[in-house]
């Protein structure tokens, strides 16, 4: 995650830190008038600035910037710097501190006074610090919320397209007109699955997240409908944890591996083929598996634009957390969705 411009970055740390050594924390005291006792005690204090910052400044960005709460991260630092630089006094006497420059005798609560007096010059380069992160951070989940708004209009669009393009309708329509002659109530029940169908994909366009149950709700109507089209050349089963229908899935997830499941696997073999459709609780991780019979070849196999875009939406809306796979199991295509919740 890149938090800072490296330029702008290094001008900020050099000028803040040529303030803070020069100006802040320049001694007066007659002590630091002997030998090269000032540009020593300059320059030690200026290299700590600097270096430990730009120390802490890495470490946030590599392990600590995704967390929510870093405010025992940011105190941490504090006490450390802060430590560094009550030692580098402790090295030289104190005697940038009146008592000590005069040769009066230290009590305990002198010495954490100057531990608090180190506290108070950096505590102002960490106030800085994680104001300037959390306004970047802020900055870039209203770009990533972005992102994943316009990608659930696209996916809302793709969806919409393959349900509403000729060779579904026309399928599923001829399907129910066939049956409004041999089985009228069949007919009927056909026509409000469709309806169905269609009125849950719209009313999940404007959802980032559904609940699991949703999805599995649009996914039987689907499957009801190419079950007229396919009828005993498709088949199809349910493994269901209860555990997982209220996980939240992005909308059209699992409507898409079922999709491709059919449209790779049953559509392709004269005799048709199974669907499985599983999806379990492991912890606080959900997974969802989609099996057909079938192989991927290597050579020519590419994730379409529909897969893409959920795997996009995935990292998204759960980073690091979720993942898709397409993986061959003896001779079954499996397309596996994880999502571990936090």
């Amino acid at each position: 995650m890149k938090l800072l411009n490296k330029k702008v970055y290094w001008i900020g740390q050099i000028s803040w830190w040529t303030f803070t050594t020069f100006v802040l924390r320049q001694p007066t005291s007659q002590f630091f008038d002997l030998g090269f006792n000032r540009p020593i005690y300059l320059i030690i204090s200026f290299i700590l600035g600097i270096g430990l910052t730009h120390i802490y400044q890495e470490l946030f960005r590599r392990k600590y910037s995704t967390q929510k709460n870093t405010l025992h991260i940011a105190l941490v630092g504090v006490l450390l710097v802060a430590g560094a630089f009550y030692l580098e006094d402790y090295f030289f006497g104190f005697q940038r501190y009146r008592k000590p420059s005069l040769g009066l005798p230290l009590v305990f609560y002198d010495y954490l006074q100057f531990y608090l007096e180190s506290i108070r010059y950096i505590i102002i380069w960490f106030l800085f610090f994680h104001l300037i992160i959390i306004n970047r951070i802020s900055h870039k989940r209203e770009l990533q919320l972005a992102q994943a708004e316009t990608l659930l209009k696209v996916a809302e669009l793709e969806n919409l397209k393959n349900q509403l393009n000729p060779h579904f309708l026309f399928n599923a329509i001829n399907s129910i007109k066939a049956l409004t002659l041999s089985d009228p109530a069949m007919a009927r029940h056909a026509l409000t699955e469709l309806s169905d169908l269609l009125r849950t994909s719209l009313s999940m366009g404007n959802l980032q997240l559904v609940s699991f149950e949703e999805e599995l709700t649009l996914v039987k109507d689907y499957l009801f409908l190419e079950k007229l089209r396919y009828e005993n050349r498709l088949r199809y089963q349910f493994m269901i944890d209860r555990a997982t229908v209220g996980c939240k899935v992005p909308p059209m997830s699992l409507q898409l591996l079922v999709e491709n499941a059919i449209k790779h696997g049953v559509a392709k073999q004269k005799a048709g083929g199974d669907i499985m459709i599983q999806a379990r609780m492991n912890q606080n991780q959900l997974c969802i598996r989609v099996s057909n019979a079938g192989s991927i070849n290597p050579s020519t196999e590419r994730l379409g634009v529909g897969v893409r875009n959920l795997q996009r939406r995935l990292e998204i809306n759960f980073k690091n957390n979720a993942s898709f796979e397409l993986l061959q199991e003896e001779d079954k295509v499996v397309a596996q969705v994880c999502i571990r919740y936090e």
